[in-house]
Order: structure tokens, then sequence, then C-alpha cells
């Protein structure tokens, strides 16, 4: 496996972290959106509605999907290497009892039993009769394995998705005039014209002037929304691989299931192997990032 061409950097973890406390700020901010409306108002200004929408509620739901993802691929991970081992040792005890026979010994002939997976307290569907119904258990355990990373790819599709209507959601409002009568201020403006109703972000504006800091932080968010949507894009490309990869081990193991001598079975056991551990490789690479 070439990791490079899988490589994340430190700085894309950092918008990833920045993008979930956007979306825990969201509410907040908005919440102090009827208070910018009402201190003009009390002003003499004519009052300003600002229409809720409901695209507003994904910011909830996609800053929960993100902060569970990292749980969520650690899981895999170890799913991934535990299902790895069970084919790992499974190919070795197949030579091993080949060197007790032969390469030509027909499959059929083969005690099950000498398999330590036949041994294994749970099954996916049924305990197995002879060799080929182990391979099928294996099989089985590597499609759980896809399912699994199959919803991590869900995920990141559909927070991609609605990270366009938060984007068009948070531009429309912040541009909002924050009363009836007056272009400006907006209400990105009025916003931090007050600590009460000043965003809380992680930014370093450059004066007190509200409007200087309404521009920055508008600017800030955009080029955001920009990283994120790059290091998202990427992100489901290396979880599309490594799923391919994944289903890749699974039809292998149903090909191999169909082996009707030991020579044949290990020859593709050997293959299968080395490619469920590029699918390790390629979940720990990705995994090690997420900790970062």
């Amino acid at each position: 496996m070439n990791s490079l061409a899988y490589e994340f950097t430190s700085a894309q973890r950092r918008v990833l972290d920045r993008y979930v406390t956007f979306l825990g700020s969201l509410h907040p901010t908005f919440n102090g959106i009827p208070l910018v409306f009402e201190r003009r108002r009390k002003n003499g200004h004519q009052l300003a509605v600002l229409s809720r929408d409901s695209r507003l509620e994904n910011a909830r739901f996609n800053e929960r999907y993100l902060q569970e993802f990292w749980g969520r691929t650690g899981e895999a991970l170890l799913l991934c290497g535990a299902y790895f081992e069970d084919l790992e040792t499974f190919t070795g005890e197949s030579l091993e009892i080949t060197g007790k026979t032969s390469r030509n010994e027909p499959i059929g002939q083969v005690d099950f039993r000498q398999y330590s997976l036949s041994r294994s307290p749970i099954w996916k569907l049924f305990p197995p009769t002879n060799v080929p119904d182990l391979i099928h258990e294996l099989a089985l355990r590597f499609y759980e394995l896809r399912a699994v990373v199959r919803q991590l790819k869900y995920t990141v599709v559909e927070v991609y998705e609605e990270s366009f209507g938060l984007k068009s959601v948070f531009r429309s409002a912040m541009d909002h005039r924050s009363c009836n009568c007056h272009i400006e201020p907006t209400v990105a403006q009025e916003l931090f014209g007050e600590p009460a109703t000043t965003p809380v972000w992680d930014f370093n504006y450059s004066s007190r002037d509200p409007s200087v800091k309404a521009a920055e932080y508008k600017a800030d968010i955009a080029a955001l929304f920009s990283g994120f949507a790059a290091v998202n894009s990427q992100m489901g490309l290396f979880i599309e691989e490594l799923y391919q990869r994944i289903d890749g081990v699974c039809n292998e193991l149903l090909q191999a299931k169909g082996a009707s001598r030991l020579g044949e079975l290990n020859f593709k056991l050997a293959a299968t192997l080395e490619g469920a551990s590029e699918c390790v490789a390629l979940m720990n690479h990705f995994e090690v990032w997420l900790r970062k």
C-alpha cells in the first residue's frame, strides 16, 4: 500500500475540529439574532425578522455525527484487526495441515475441527460442518466489516451534502439587515456590537471595530466551509477505496470456498490475506490521523 496516496495532514485534522466547533456554535449564534433585532427596536428602529430555516437543525445532527465518527472509526479498526487475525490464523493452520498431508488433499477429506475457528463461540449464521463453512464464516465477518465502513461512508456523504445548506443559511443570516429601516449594520455587524451577542469563535481579529470583526468572521467561516469540503471529499474517496478493498476480500473468500484441494485453497488464502492486510493498514492510517 502506498500510504502517501492517502496522506492526511494535521492541518486537515484542524479543519475538522474547527468545523465541529462551528456546528456547535451555530445555535448560540443564531439565538443572539432576536436579541439584535430587539436591541435595534429599542433604539428606535423598525423591527426586523429572520425566518427560521429548518436546515439549521441539521447542524446539531451533523455535529453529533462527526463527534461519533471518530469513535466509530476506532471500533471499525478493532473489528478489522480482529477479523484479519481470524483470517491470518486460518491461513497459517491451513498450511500446517497441508504439511501434515498433501497439497493434493481434497478439501472434503480435511477435518474442519483442526482449525481453531471451528471452536468460535459466535457464528454469523450457523455452526460449521466442514471447511467451506468455515471459509464462509470468514467471508461473513468481512461482510460485517464492509457494512460498518459503508456507514462511515454514508456519514461523510451526508454531512458533506448538508454543509451546502448550512453555508447558505449562515451567509444569508449574517448578511440580513438588523432593522427594516437601514441596510446596515447587518446582523453580523450588530452581533459583534455587544459582548452578549458576540459569536464565540477562535479567531484573532485585527480590530475591535464590530464591522471589521464581522467581515473577518464571515471570511474565516467561508474559508472553513471550503476547507471542510476539500478534506471531506478526500475522506470520502479514502473510505470508498477501503470499502472496495474489503469487498474484494469478501469476494476472494467466497472464491476460496470453492477450492477443491488444499494447495488451491492455500494459494487463494495467501492472496486474500495480502488484501486484508492492506485493509488493516488503511484503517490504521486513517484512525491514527483522526486521533491527532
